[in-house]
């Protein structure tokens, strides 16, 4: 955990400095660097009154709640599909542990598989009443087992009030309980329905690239709250709140015409809870009410996010993976990733053809951009005279200067171009890599057998031969060593800056890069280093074609 977080601030630390570097570069003069399931929930049955216009109900806690429950008797009811393992427990109405079948914790054999809920991170609900103690609902027998095809039924008669819970899987991530109230009595009972998630983190998250806390999407607003975030609470109708991680996620959907209040807060003893209290539902006398809540809990996969938000109308459930500030590419990105990945079978080869297509689509602005580069070079001859001649008047020689330009038909600026197109694409890709669950644990050839953490091979350690550790800064791999020659390539194939001081700055981009760029996933950087090459390949032919040597 505090290798990945040391990772993470490392990561966070170098693209700061990256964009940094990047902006000096488009924006300073006379600079040229060349870049290159089902149908919706069954509403309330015969007569329900709701008050959805009433102040919410002032409810007890769960820890309270449960206090005042008639005593049950525990059950962890089994949980088993294809993509997960775990308990549904009786008192809490909720998940208390559960494996992710698809996914390990590390890279070693018999590597254990990732566990998502546990004591100290799970789910619960509740509902409450001022006018009678609600039962909780529990099974007939101790070897009940919920799977995709065989629901559990649990049953609960107190008083006034009788519960009939439905416990459903379905084939992924998403458990469904359908609960029916039954009013016995001959006055009307009032009902709150309470939904929790609460987590106690052992270890504090550090800083990342990605969000991770408090997510929601209420009133068709996206919301993120880091831990340390002050209290959230807002009123809503419908939606999803969760707590996420940066492949993983916790989340309650709530009905569409749901309403209540959803609450993120930190308690005393440090248990961070994401939590909805709905608004008080009346039940006349003999009547029924039909509830159903469904707790997603598993990876964040793009493509099973976005069949739950059409199967089950959950707005904008896809927004639980963190795309970023340039959306409109990250996620077609993903999907493009994904798709390469599924046709070739190996995600750092996906990234090869996916950087070839890249330029493919930059082609006809770079080819103009290389073309007007390739003649400023050829004009570096004229500059230097220019510079001799007139060293002592800065205004005349920028004067001819600009004269030689027109003559020549050289743009100095147009060489920025391309690499102005690349930030957003460069940036959007390194979401996609941080995000991206097809790219944890991923191999690729050789010594890379995990494209979301770095390089391993370092050359302070002799590129693994040493057993000892090193400082982030200087943990630079192979990979990472590769990129900063071919940018030192590029950059032996450009002009010049025409101030001294400049160049002599510019030398030693491909090094600072180098050291940036070595934090960085490895997917990114065998990115940038192929995209590197087409470009030395682009460049070369169009110098050839203008006549520069």
């Amino acid at each position: 955990m505090n290798n990945n977080i040391m990772q993470e601030k490392a990561e966070q630390r170098n693209m700061m400095w990256a964009l940094l570097f990047v902006t000096i570069i488009l924006f300073g003069a006379n600079v040229f660097v060349p870049s290159e399931q089902s149908s919706q929930p069954q509403e309330v049955v015969e007569q329900i009154q709701s008050t959805p216009s009433a102040s919410l109900t002032q409810v007890p806690s769960l820890t309270e709640m449960v206090a005042l429950s008639v005593p049950v008797v525990e059950q962890n009811i089994a949980l088993k599909n294809d993509f997960v393992v775990g308990n549904y427990n009786t008192v809490t109405s909720g998940i208390n542990h559960l494996d992710l079948l698809k996914y390990r914790e590390t890279t070693q054999k018999n590597s254990p598989n990732v566990t998502l809920l546990t004591d100290t991170y799970q789910t619960k609900i509740s509902w409450t009443s001022p006018h009678v103690v609600i039962p909780t609902p529990v099974s007939s027998t101790d070897t009940a087992e919920v799977t995709t095809n065989q629901p559990v039924q649990l049953q609960a008669k107190h008083d006034s009030i009788q519960i009939n819970r439905t416990v459903s899987l379905d084939n992924a991530y998403m458990l469904n309980v359908t609960d029916t109230l039954t009013n016995l009595s001959d006055k009307p009972i009032d009902v709150v329905f309470q939904a929790e998630i609460e987590r106690k983190l052992l270890t504090e998250t550090g800083i990342s690239n990605v969000h991770e806390g408090f997510v929601a999407v209420l009133k068709d607003k996206l919301i993120e709250e880091k831990y340390d975030d002050d209290v959230f609470s807002e009123k809503t109708k419908g939606g999803w709140f969760g707590i996420t991680d940066k492949y993983w996620q916790t989340a309650f959907v709530l009905e569409n015409k749901e309403r209540g209040k959803v609450e993120f807060e930190q308690t005393a003893d440090k248990t961070y809870v994401a939590r909805f209290i709905g608004e008080k539902i009346t039940i006349p006398a003999g009547q029924t009410y039909t509830h159903v809540s469904r707790t997603f809990a598993g990876a964040k996969d793009i493509e099973l996010l976005t069949k739950y938000q059409d199967e089950h109308n959950i707005p904008k459930f896809d927004l639980t993976i963190d795309f970023g500030w340039f959306y409109f590419l990250t996620k077609p990105f993903l999907y493009l990733l994904n798709w390469l990945y599924d046709l070739l079978g190996n995600m750092g080869v996906a990234i090869l053809v996916f950087a070839t297509l890249i330029r493919l689509a930059l082609l006809p602005i770079a080819t103009k951009s290389y073309e007007s580069m390739a003649r400023m070079r050829k004009v570096q001859p004229k500059l230097a005279a220019l510079q001799a001649r007139y060293k002592d008047d800065k205004q005349r020689l920028q004067i001819e200067m600009m004269n030689l330009y027109k003559r020549e038909k050289v743009n100095p600026m147009s060489g920025c171009l391309p690499l102005l197109l690349q930030i957003p694409i460069f940036y959007a890709l390194y979401k996609v890599l941080s995000v991206a669950i097809n790219m944890r644990q991923a191999p690729f050839f050789g010594w890379i057998t995990d494209l979301s953490v770095p390089d391993p091979l370092s050359i302070f350690t002799g590129f693994g031969y040493f057993d000892w550790s090193v400082p982030t800064l200087l943990n630079i791999g192979i990979w990472p060593i590769l990129m900063g020659i071919t940018m030192y390539v590029q950059q032996k194939l450009s002009p010049a800056p025409t101030d001294p001081t400049q160049a002599k700055v510019m030398k030693w981009f491909p090094i600072v890069f180098t050291f940036m760029l070595g934090g960085f996933a490895a997917g990114l950087v065998i990115y940038w280093t192929w995209s590197n090459i087409l470009s030395i390949l682009q460049q070369k032919y169009i110098m050839h074609k203008v006549g520069v040597k």
